[in-house]
């Protein structure tokens, strides 16, 4: 019960960390045309999934997306419905890999390709981005996911901390 304290209180300082301090360290920031995307809690939802399972994945996915779309989201559950999509799928496929940091962080990669894909699907078809594809696939989707998966690996030490020291009997992350 703990772990799972401990879980939630590390996403809801990744969801104040995305929001606040790396708003004013990305790219566009400062007039770039590459634009990243950060989205720690996502990164975060991802490896939990892997070593929760899909129904916490789903959970904390659909959780976090809603809070996301409320206090940031031009619609309501566009990003519950694309981070608990996520959380599940990368649960659901987590068990046919061995874990690990090299795995968690591809997973991570390719979990993060596929929510952007997703909400920007969803942006889309509301007409809530006018942006064609190829300019957004180049310039934001592809260098988010890839920082968002260079970014994860702190996240991965932390959760790996927390199981760690609150759940020793774990075979998770050995």
């Amino acid at each position: 019960m703990m772990v799972i304290w401990f879980l939630i209180g590390l996403l809801s300082f990744l969801f104040l960390l995305e929001g606040t301090v790396f708003q004013m360290l990305v790219p566009q920031a400062w007039g770039s045309q590459l634009v990243w995307i950060p989205q720690l809690v996502v990164s975060g939802i991802i490896i939990l999934s892997l070593y929760r399972g899909r129904r916490e994945g789903l959970v904390y996915g659909f959780s976090f997306g809603l809070l996301q779309d409320l206090v940031y989201g031009q619609a309501i559950g566009i990003y519950a419905f694309s981070t608990a999509a996520v959380g599940y799928l990368i649960g659901q496929t987590s068990r046919q890999f061995l874990s690990g940091p090299t795995v968690a962080l591809l997973a991570t990669g390719v979990g993060q390709l596929f929510h952007l894909l997703i909400s920007y699907a969803w942006f889309r078809l509301f007409d809530l981005t006018r942006i064609g594809w190829e300019e957004a696939f180049l310039y934001h989707i592809l260098p988010s996911a890839l920082l968002n998966m260079v970014v994860a690996f702190p996240i991965y030490k932390s959760i790996q901390w927390i199981y760690h020291r609150y759940h020793p009997r774990s075979v998770l992350f050995d």
